[in-house]
């Protein structure tokens, strides 16, 4: 629903606020209101639970010259009313999902995340961004995180995670400060599309918003007694308490974004040394930096949440295993004196991962950040995936039908990928390493080369595929050997039993010469 507002010169943003019953969603948003010295606006509850929503409205921070004017809504969780959320979320242009990290609200959570998803799916234009605010972190029996990843990497949700007490208001000015981020990112896209709305916002205030929600439910309560009953009226509600004059200063100097605050490197910049470690990219580079704008600021916050060990690479450049999670790397050529020349290469960049959409996986981002010693500094971070490699050091403990049965199903999908990287625009390595096997079939999941390092495409014929697997799986050699007996009679069951290419038969021999001494 964003929308520039010419009359008030601002941007409009949504930001709601979704969640299992009871998870602390009106918890989160009075927090929010306390922090702005506002008043939330709560048309009707029953015994403390939301029927229609909390409604907070709060302006602070610009983009691109802009002020940023917040209508922060929060949904009702109870499954009756499972329509009026969907209504308030299609309307987002960024959602809080306020999780509740107990051991009995794990299983809601995962519930109505997945409806969640069901609902943005069917939202047009740029992906809303997904902030998973995990609440009640202070319980005894809190969900471990990684568990929660694990949960969000299932729905194949990508979300940032942030914890929270909202009765104690922690962790709640974080969540909304990233969510806003998001939000702009979306934005940011819409403008560059033509796709952004100028005008008066649809709705402009809570009552209008329950206006538009009556409306669209015949049979509820009359509006104006609805409106009557909380002793407001349309400018009344508009005209909410402004935020103090702290939290705005705070809020603005968090919701910064425009790329113009960057400028040069000061002239005092330090000169270039291998021994400078740069500094880490954050959640907090300015909108236009990050791609994909909204996945990609999500993928920065759960780095920079994390302990990151950064090593040297074999090319100069930079390297760090996040959680086992993430690859972050920077190449040493990924060193710029300016914004602009960065960003082009940003840009570039994006344009060559469009393009081989179809063959890597997709869990990834490239970022332009500052280093910490007066340039900028592209940074690409590609999610660890359960490669070949992976799936046969696995195997190779288990017994000789699996390490057969593995051997052969790496094989093809490693020829597979080798006829697939004759399509892509760009030159990728043939590795066990660097390939996965997903629903749509074998894909890339090592790091993409910047444009100005691209090669070009390389063929690969059957045999020299087969030649360079072969050598690659020299590792498996000694425990093949060691189970050569087995592992050759499960090898020949399923030569005899299946179905072979030429191609996959000829890799075949050269697995069997595997368990040779």
């Amino acid at each position: 629903m964003a929308v520039i507002d010419p009359n008030d010169n601002c941007v409009v943003i949504r930001v709601v606020y979704d969640g299992a019953p009871m998870a602390g969603k009106t918890t989160s948003v009075a927090a929010l209101g306390r922090g702005f010295g506002s008043n939330v606006y709560s048309p009707q509850d029953y015994n403390g639970r939301t029927l229609y929503f909390d409604w907070l409205d709060y302006t602070g921070g610009l983009f691109e010259g802009r002020r940023i004017r917040c209508q922060i809504v929060s949904v009702p969780g109870q499954a009756t009313l499972a329509p009026r959320r969907r209504r308030l979320l299609r309307s987002a242009d960024v959602v809080v999902f306020v999780g509740d990290s107990s051991r009995a609200g794990f299983e809601a959570d995962r519930h109505y995340l997945g409806a969640l998803r069901g609902v943005l799916d069917e939202v047009s234009g740029p992906p809303v961004g997904i902030v998973f605010q995990a609440n009640k972190r202070d319980v005894a029996d809190a969900t471990p995180l990684d568990q929660l990843h694990s949960m969000l990497d299932e729905l194949d949700l990508r979300s940032a995670i942030v914890e929270s007490i909202a009765t104690e208001g922690t962790g709640i000015r974080e969540a909304f400060v990233f969510a806003v981020r998001l939000a702009l990112d979306r934005i940011r896209e819409l403008m560059s599309s033509d796709s952004l709305k100028t005008g008066r916002p649809q709705v402009n205030n809570a009552a209008e918003l329950l206006q538009e929600l009556r409306l669209a439910e015949p049979g509820a309560q009359d509006l104006d007694q609805a409106i009557a009953s909380n002793g407001l009226d349309a400018t009344a509600v508009h005209q909410l308490q402004r935020p103090s004059s702290l939290a705005s200063i705070a809020l603005q100097e968090a919701m910064q974004s425009n790329i113009d605050a960057l400028g040069n490197p000061p002239a005092t910049a330090i000169k270039h040394s291998d021994a400078e470690i740069p500094a880490l990219p954050d959640e907090k580079v300015p909108s236009g930096l990050v791609w994909p704008p909204v996945d990609g600021r999500t993928i920065l916050l759960e780095i920079a949440q994390a302990t990151v060990k950064l090593n040297r690479a074999d090319d100069g450049g930079w390297y760090a295993n996040v959680n086992n999670r993430w690859l972050l790397h920077s190449a040493q050529t990924a060193v710029f004196a300016d914004a602009d020349s960065g960003r082009a290469e940003l840009v570039n960049w994006a344009r060559l991962h469009v393009a081989n959409g179809k063959f890597i996986s997709k869990h990834r981002c490239i970022v332009l950040a500052r280093d910490g010693h007066g340039r900028f500094r592209l940074w690409q971070v590609v999610r660890r995936e359960n490669s070949l490699r992976t799936r046969i050091e696995v195997a190779l403990k288990k017994d000789a039908a699996a390490i057969a049965d593995t051997l052969v199903t790496a094989a093809r999908a490693y020829l597979d990928m080798a006829a697939r990287l004759a399509l892509t625009t760009c030159a990728l390595p043939l590795t066990a390493d660097a390939i996965a096997v997903a629903a749509s079939g074998p894909i890339y999941v090592g790091p993409l080369p910047m444009p100005s390092a691209a090669l070009p495409v390389q063929s690969w014929s059957a045999a020299k595929a087969s030649d360079a697997l072969v050598s690659q799986l020299q590792f498996a050699q000694p425990t093949l050997q060691a189970h050569r007996k087995q592992v050759l009679a499960a090898l020949t069951k399923l030569k005899d039993s299946d179905s072979h290419t030429r191609t996959e038969w000829q890799l075949l021999q050269k697995l069997f010469a595997l368990t040779r001494d």
